[in-house]
């Protein structure tokens, strides 16, 4: 009678006990991550062309300023003299003392300066006329057209990037000057490759001397 129920318990305990040691041994996996899941970790996003260029005319930064027929940055000919200058002094231009009528600035590297000029003869108290001049230390420095052309920039690029231009001289010697347009003058002085001043104007010459 022993024997017999040890031998039921022990066949009834086998099925347990292999299943058991059938689970022991199965491997487990990790669940594999869902596609939403993957989405969900992302590097760090790159900044658009838009977000990671320069200001274009930032009033206190004139390497950013573009080159135009009526404007250079931010500085309009025939705009409010006194406002223009005040809206710029970030960039280090200011009223020129003894001089009414002529703003003056010249950047932090000395690369180059810029004069905004009053149209006193008219006494209208407008923008006559804005200039950079090189100051002769780097080339290709400061504001730019469209086309990339600005001080330093020769007078064969000048005359080919622009159908209306035509060369005139001077009423000072020993410099010269493309017209492009009705306003914009790009000014050559002899011995120079390129461009020494950059200019819009309302009309006639740009200034040799603006407080003389």
């Amino acid at each position: 009678m022993t024997r017999t129920r040890i031998a039921v318990a022990a066949a009834a305990l086998a099925p347990t006990l292999a299943f058991a040691g059938c689970t022991s041994t199965v491997p487990t996996l990790d669940p594999t991550p869902s596609d939403s899941s993957l989405q969900t970790t992302s590097l760090t996003p790159t900044p658009s062309e838009s977000e990671s260029a320069a200001p274009v005319d930032d009033p206190s930064d004139p390497d950013s300023w573009v080159i135009a027929d009526d404007r250079i940055g931010p500085v309009v000919i025939g705009s409010d003299f006194d406002d223009t200058v005040e809206a710029i002094r970030g960039s280090g231009v200011g009223d020129m003392p003894g001089c009414d009528g002529v703003a003056y600035g010249t950047t932090s590297d000395n690369a180059y300066d810029i004069v905004v000029i009053d149209d006193t003869s008219a006494n209208v108290g407008t923008v006559h006329e804005v200039s950079v001049n090189w100051n002769g230390d780097t080339a290709d420095v400061g504001p730019r057209t469209a086309e990339g052309l600005g001080l330093g920039s020769t007078e064969d690029e000048v005359l080919s990037a622009y159908e209306d231009t035509h060369e005139e001289a001077s009423a000072i010697s020993g410099r010269s000057f493309v017209l492009v347009g009705d306003h914009l003058v790009f000014t050559f002085t002899d011995g120079i490759d390129g461009a020494t001043k950059v200019s819009l104007v309302t009309d006639g010459e740009p200034a040799y001397e603006p407080c003389a």
